[in-house]
């Protein structure tokens, strides 16, 4: 069988051990932003799955291999999208009114509609505001499993303090809630 590449750069040892807490995605991210020899390929999923298989590690409870999604949406660019709408209706709303000021019932109508339209609008930068405070805790959470990664790859080189923090977590509240991360 032919060397992996992973082993000809000498950190199999190494990806096996952040296979413990961090996704494939994130090894082959971190794999090719800190280990991968200048002129070297990258690394993708795929291969850092495969490694992981070939060596007895398939049942990890992270064992997704799928990068997270990355649909994150610019809050000020979909808030600038709200504010045009509003003025176009506001415009609009104007013009129609000149046209029909005259005729109550056309009025009430458009005062129906008008009110139905704003509320759709509110609703939308309400969505925008709730949708932006998650993204927000997304992006803390991933830098705080980055943080984690490369502290877990800093104990790696210190077994003895490795085993001696770990314990010390497991005695503690947040060991479930750092697990998670």
């Amino acid at each position: 069988m032919a060397q992996s590449k992973l082993d000809k750069w000498g950190i199999g040892d190494r990806v096996l051990a952040m296979r413990e807490h961090l996704t494939c995605v994130e090894i082959a991210d971190e794999v090719n932003m800190r280990y991968r020899p200048a002129g070297e390929e990258l690394v993708n999923r795929m291969t850092i799955s495969r490694y992981c298989n070939a060596h007895g590690i398939t049942d990890r409870r992270r064992n997704d291999i799928s990068a997270v999604p990355r649909d994150h949406f610019d809050t000020l660019e979909e808030a600038e999208k709200v504010r045009k709408r509003l003025v176009n209706h506001t415009n609009r709303i104007g013009e129609l009114w000149e046209n029909i000021k005259g005729d109550e019932e056309k009025l009430s109508e458009l005062a129906s509609i008008s009110n139905a339209y704003m509320n759709a609008l509110k609703m939308q930068q309400e969505l925008n505001i709730s949708v932006s405070k998650i993204q927000k805790e997304q992006l803390g959470l991933s830098k705080v499993r980055k943080v984690l990664s490369i502290i877990l790859s800093t104990l790696d080189k210190h077994p003895e303090v490795r085993v001696e923090i770990f314990d010390e977590l497991r005695k503690s509240e947040v060991y479930d809630t750092i697990r998670a991360l």
